[in-house]
């Protein structure tokens, strides 16, 4: 799942709206949200523990740089590259300093990788990214010593934010901080003795539970293919079935045909066996939703319905891997990593049939359902998928999202 396919993220408050009316419910698919956690008078250091290594950056707000090491970088938000570049040295020397840490105790030298420029509204950052390798293994504990800044300003702060650790199910966090560092206390010890291999396979299940729940995407797809299960066509019109198993059958079908396939892609993209251009995922995702729908007004594909789910279902595979990808912990424990989220996945889909299943079984012998709910449920479908195929296959911002945004607000 994706994250929002427009900026990445999604808001859970504005997924509870959708509970008011569907055309909040169809606004509310169209935006997204996402805050970072920077605040003034504070520098950061993230931390992602893995197997054999750990990579961090720290984040220096540019003022704070120049009231510690006398640079003149400017303070309006107009520093670019070219500026950071310029005063690199002096920097990078001063982090490799003032940031120390020593895995189970024992001091390291941490190896600078690279370094960029990082704005907010109100200040901007030089991030310096680093990484220690050849550990033996995990850390159970990292000591930390921190001391940027504080003897020009003691009334800074430095913040730790563990963003991966797979044993401790921290996975892509940005917000949560472990730590704060101060002038009396900027020597911690970070533990990690409660982590574990169960723990962090755990943490995978409730990832790719907590990705379909926030992957509208693909619920609206589940949803696309669950909608003519309860029919079947006769003489060009849709009838409901006579009796439960055989509507039960066919969602058996088609959610295991869709399971299969992006089972497939999921574990090929995650050990680097065959990529897809992200580009091209997120729209034929984006495109699956509006042709499987559009299949319930005009039946174009018959008895070959199996085939374009399966196809449907590899580019949706493509797209949970990206997620793995952009959190950075498919590498972790790969078995464990796409057992536990695959699984995950799959309770999400078994949550959603549930729940939407039987309410639509009970519907189908309703003229509601017959001859309101299924067409016009396709048509919704149809133009919301053309609706983000335009937006991912040209990069371009369509307004719609700036008003859903208003709408929900009134609800939330």
């Amino acid at each position: 799942m994706t994250k929002n396919k427009f900026n990445n993220s999604r808001s859970i408050k504005k997924l509870n709206a959708f509970k008011c009316l569907w055309p909040i419910l169809i606004l509310a698919t169209l935006i997204s949200g996402h805050a970072h956690a920077h605040a003034p008078g504070q520098s950061y250091i993230f931390l992602s523990v893995f197997e054999e290594s750990i990579e961090g950056r720290v984040e220096i707000p540019v003022s704070a740089l120049n009231d510690a090491l006398d640079l003149d970088f400017r303070t309006d938000l107009t520093v670019v590259e070219e500026d950071v570049d310029r005063r690199i040295n002096p920097i990078l020397d001063y982090v490799v300093e003032r940031v120390r840490l020593a895995p189970n105790g024992i001091p390291v030298q941490i190896r600078l990788t690279q370094h960029r420029l990082f704005s907010v509204s109100f200040t901007q950052y030089v991030v310096v990214e680093f990484v220690i390798d050849g550990l033996a293994e995990s850390p159970e504990f990292v000591d930390i010593d921190f001391s940027a800044i504080f003897d020009v300003d003691p009334e800074h702060r430095g913040l730790l934010v563990i963003e991966n650790n797979w044993k401790t199910s921290t996975f892509n966090n940005e917000a949560n901080v472990s730590m704060i560092f101060a002038p009396d206390s900027s020597k911690q010890r970070m533990e990690l003795t409660g982590s574990s291999k169960l723990r962090g396979f755990i943490g995978m299940v409730e990832l790719g539970m907590h990705h379909i729940a926030i992957g509208i995407d693909h619920i609206l797809f589940i949803i696309a293919l669950l909608l003519p299960s309860v029919m079947r066509r006769e003489d060009r019109v849709w009838q409901p079935v006579p009796e439960f198993r055989t509507a039960l059958l066919n969602v058996v079908k088609v959610v295991t045909v869709f399971t299969i396939a992006h089972s497939i892609t999921l574990s090929l993209a995650a050990l680097d066996l065959l990529q897809v251009p992200p580009r091209l995922v997120e729209s034929v995702i984006a495109a699956s939703i509006g042709l499987v729908a559009l299949n319930i007004i005009f039946p174009i594909y018959r008895h070959g319905i199996w085939w374009v789910v399966f196809a449907f279902g590899l580019f949706h595979g493509f797209g949970f891997a990206g997620v793995l990808a952009e959190m950075g912990v498919h590498s972790n424990y790969v078995v464990l990593t796409l057992l536990g989220f695959n699984i995950g996945i799959e309770i999400g889909q078994l949550i959603i049939v549930c729940l939407v299943f039987p309410a639509l079984y009970l519907l189908r012998t309703t003229a509601m359902y017959t001859r309101i709910g299924l067409t016009y449920g396709a048509i919704t479908l149809v133009l919301v998928s053309a609706y983000w195929f335009v937006e991912r296959a040209f990069l371009i911002d369509l307004p719609a999202g700036q008003l859903a945004n208003q709408v929900i607000d009134l609800f939330t």
